[in-house]
């Protein structure tokens, strides 16, 4: 009797420690590098055509996990000791053109009461209107939009300071046929939530598409 109530017990807490994979879907996983080439063997056919049927879920309704799906690259540093998303204000500020070459800020106000850290060059997504998760090009430079030097220190923002990463694109532009940009997200250390910012600078939406070529800088301090 004794065995056979052993087993009835081990039975039961077997059960309940089921490693049915279906119980608990896994996180997304961060891309594997701080840069990435242009993703032209991942797209599937027809990208390039607005989908029938259903609307994707919209930007706002992106919970964490499918927000760190549309990261492109991640951070170029450890989420120790660095600004968390729910301690900062990211948005994009400025929009500029020369001879196919776009130009704007990522900026980052310290919205808390503490003193916090960001360092390096962010990580980057793009999301598109039909919901398509875009594949850019994304190189770091460590020259600012203006071709002066850009250190890779780490930048103290006490509340209320601001810093800035340029952000450049070029090449592959988006057309009027082609699927818009409609968000961009920014991880500001590896590890951590990406922040999610409307692909637009006031009414000007960016003309990110699914191959263009992005370039950022590291943070520097900001005005």
């Amino acid at each position: 009797m004794r065995t056979l109530l052993g087993a009835v017990v081990v039975a039961l807490a077997l059960a309940g420690c089921s490693d049915d994979p279906e119980s608990t879907p896994p996180e997304p996983a961060e891309p594997a590098g701080t840069t990435a080439p242009p993703g032209l063997e991942e797209v599937p056919p027809g990208y390039d055509e607005s989908p029938d049927g259903s609307l994707p879920p919209a930007d706002d309704e992106l919970d964490g996990a499918a927000l760190t799906a549309v990261l492109r690259t991640r951070s170029s540093v450890r989420a120790d000791g660095h600004c968390a998303p729910d301690q900062v204000a990211v948005t994009l500020e400025g929009l500029d053109s020369s001879l196919g070459h776009r130009y704007s800020r990522i900026v980052v106000r310290n919205s808390s009461k503490e003193t916090c850290v960001v360092e390096g060059v962010p990580g980057i997504g793009v999301r598109g209107r039909w919901g398509s998760t875009f594949v850019p090009e994304v190189e770091h430079s460590d020259r600012s939009i203006n071709g002066d030097p850009v250190s890779s220190a780490s930048i103290r923002l006490a509340p209320g300071e601001r810093a800035a990463s340029d952000l450049e694109w070029t090449g592959d532009l988006a057309g009027a046929e082609a699927e818009p940009a409609s968000l961009v997200v920014v991880q500001l250390a590896s590890g951590q939530l990406p922040a999610a910012v409307p692909a637009r600078v006031g009414t000007e939406i960016l003309d990110i598409g699914q191959f263009t070529t992005i370039r950022l800088t590291p943070f520097v301090p900001a005005s």
